[in-house]
């Protein structure tokens, strides 16, 4: 099973928001469904269910009191850009910083260098993408209060997601 470690967001405020500048993109990709918006703290990717178990147990170690994140600003990712992403706050991206390198402690293993962002359209080759007047925009403000471990199986129409296990704040 495919797994990963993440914050969903659930503000429906930012959701809207980023529904409608996914919209703004016409037709340059896949846009992430507004369900699946998240930041992914740790990506443990093709695991057995007895590693997925045993990450779950894992977690249950995190310690983080909850706080808020100013969803703000966008950009992309790649050359030519293959990602268009929403970002965060300096001071939310420091704290989601900290929540994923505990994640990262409790599950060991290597991990790549985290960037908070929420991933929200996937760029068609070929496609070009400006962004340039989004550096400033403010989608929303999201709690995080729980972490969550998902499974993640991946079809034409896009991935979905079931939560495995959950951490809350304490």
């Amino acid at each position: 099973m495919r797994v990963f470690v993440a914050v969903d967001v659930i503000d429906g405020h930012a959701r809207e928001r980023i529904v409608s500048f996914q919209r703004g993109m016409d037709g340059a990709g896949k846009a992430v469904e507004p369900r699946n918006l998240h930041f992914t703290l740790q990506f443990l990717g093709e695991v057995s269910k007895e590693v997925a178990a045993a990450a779950a147990k894992a977690l249950q170690s995190v310690k983080f009191d909850a706080f808020d994140v100013q969803l703000r600003g966008a950009g992309t990712f790649g050359r030519p850009p293959r990602v268009v992403w929403a970002g965060t706050d300096p001071d939310g991206g420091r704290k989601l910083t900290r929540l994923a390198d505990a994640v990262g402690e409790a599950l060991g293993g290597d991990r790549k260098p985290f960037k908070p962002h929420l991933t929200v359209l996937r760029v068609k080759r070929g496609r070009r993408v400006d962004v340039s007047g989004y550096a400033d925009r403010m989608w929303g403000v999201q709690r995080v209060d729980t972490i969550k471990l998902k499974s993640s199986v991946l079809a034409r129409t896009g991935p979905t997601y079931t939560d495995i296990a959950e951490v809350a704040a304490e």
